[in-house]
């Protein structure tokens, strides 16, 4: 399903892009692009598809507005699932890097360096502490310690996502030019850059994951003519390693995937590395 979307948003793209001529325009293109995605998600959850129980499709649609944010409980401990899991496996793992990266402090602020050097204040990561047992010093039983996302503040998401169709539109003008190159060590840090920057600013309540997965595959596809293999956790690894450690990650696994037969090289997949399953624990962005 992401995968035909991922195609339906490259033509909305490629139609948009005809012509453009001024980086405004292929912004305007990009966007058009994100938009396509986002609706479609919405339309699958009117579907009853990737919706979580308790969850509305509305949600889907309603935006995290102006002093509102959203969280996501990364203690695999703090809610019910399989020891052992891949979702377990990746929560710790991640859990882990919050806590390093706090170094012993409750909360860290996430800074994010944009394309011409500016710094935009992006999400913070939180460590809760659990009430302790007065003779022990434990967590009482049931209530562990917690290590939480939250999402960045309202103004600062709209530019992290507007910057993200920017540096998007600029390997554009590269392919325009004839000059764009999935080898190319800066192009593909551009890409990362644009990535980074999308996941940095959801903007919807639920199924911002899938809307950011299918529509940079449907942007890798336009700008590389290759549909990207993109990381399992694209927007928890973007969220909690920071900048630095998220450019590591997609310096690891991004690459081009195999050519699909019957598709064409301009078609979108998604593929991603290997966690076979992912169970979401509750709170934050759901796909």
């Amino acid at each position: 399903m992401q995968a035909a979307e991922a195609n339906a948003a490259l033509g909305v793209l490629a139609e948009r892009l005809e012509g453009a001529g001024s980086q405004a325009e292929r912004v305007a293109a990009f966007e058009a692009a994100y938009r396509h995605v986002a609706e479609w998600r919405y339309q699958v959850a009117l579907e009853g598809v990737w919706t979580r129980p308790g969850a509305d499709a509305d949600d889907v649609q309603a935006t995290i507005g102006e002093g509102e944010w959203m969280g996501y409980r990364l203690s695999p401990g703090a809610a019910s699932r399989e020891p052992g899991s891949p979702a377990w496996k990746l929560l710790s793992e991640l859990e882990q890097v919050a806590l390093q990266r706090l170094g012993g402090e409750h909360q860290l602020q996430n800074v994010v360096t944009l394309r011409d050097g500016t710094t935009v204040n992006g999400n913070l990561l939180h460590y809760v502490a659990a009430p302790r047992d007065p003779a022990t010093g434990a967590p009482f039983p049931g209530h562990p310690d917690q290590v939480r996302t939250q999402t960045a503040a309202y103004a600062d998401r709209e530019v992290l996502r507007r910057a993200s169709f920017e540096a998007l539109a600029e390997l554009e003008g590269a392919r325009t030019a004839g000059t764009a190159d999935v080898r190319d060590p800066a192009q593909r840090q551009a890409f990362a850059d644009a990535a980074y920057f999308l996941v940095q600013g959801p903007e919807f309540r639920r199924g911002s994951d899938a809307i950011m997965r299918t529509f940079l595959a449907t942007a890798h596809t336009r700008v590389f003519d290759a549909a990207p293999v993109l990381p399992q956790a694209i927007d928890l690894d973007g969220m909690v390693r920071g900048q630095e450690g998220f450019s590591r990650v997609m310096h690891e696994h991004l690459r081009p995937a195999p050519a699909s037969t019957g598709t064409g090289p301009t078609s979108a997949t998604t593929t991603e590395r290997a966690v076979p399953t992912r169970t979401r624990p509750g709170g934050g962005l759901a796909r």
